[in-house]
């Protein structure tokens, strides 16, 4: 989005829209002064159960509905969903539209060369984690290893501490919370 206008015109709101339901995106200009209705939508938690062909199948903590969602409209996000794993679901009349995925994720790597010592501090190598995602890596880790991937850029952000998975870390006098 952006804005368009000067101090003797009226101001404009220059947007992308996805629509909701079918994924289509339109261009739309409003006046400074136009009111949009918020759409009904609703936030439950899911958990990721498992594949079937090419969808997903996600079942409502509370009620234990199942909802799917197919590769096509998840995308690239398909690479971040572990089974068992509770995710944020957005519905709208009941029906779900989007699966949101936590900004990092822990990941287990299960197929990498040989972990390399050498003096050079830029080197990565490609790592194949447990949900069958691709990315660079250091040279440092190895299979088994858990590392934290940056869900929006599809990168690596650093090696899991042995043990502590999701547990607050301490480091001097501050605690940093995952």
């Amino acid at each position: 989005m952006h804005t368009s206008g000067t101090a003797q015109t009226r101001h404009r709101l220059h947007t992308r829209l996805r629509h909701l339901t079918t994924g289509r995106l339109i261009d739309r200009v409003f006046a400074e002064n136009e009111r949009v209705p918020v759409a009904p939508m609703e936030t439950r938690r899911v958990t990721y159960s498992y594949a079937r062909a090419d969808m997903r199948v996600f079942i409502d903590i509370e009620t234990f509905n199942e909802f799917e969602f197919s590769d096509e409209q998840l995308g690239e996000r398909r690479g971040f969903l572990k089974e068992n794993e509770e995710y944020k679901a957005l519905l709208l009349d009941g029906r779900l539209i989007d699966i949101v995925v936590p900004p990092q994720i822990p990941l287990k790597v299960v197929d990498t060369a040989p972990p390399a010592r050498t003096g050079l501090n830029s080197s990565w190598k490609e790592a194949k984690l447990e949900t069958g995602l691709q990315i660079m890596v250091p040279l440092f880790i190895a299979n088994g290893d858990i590392i934290r991937v940056d869900t929006a850029g599809k990168k690596y952000l650093g090696k899991e501490p042995p043990g502590n998975r999701g547990a607050i870390k301490t480091v001097g006098p501050w605690a940093l919370s995952r």
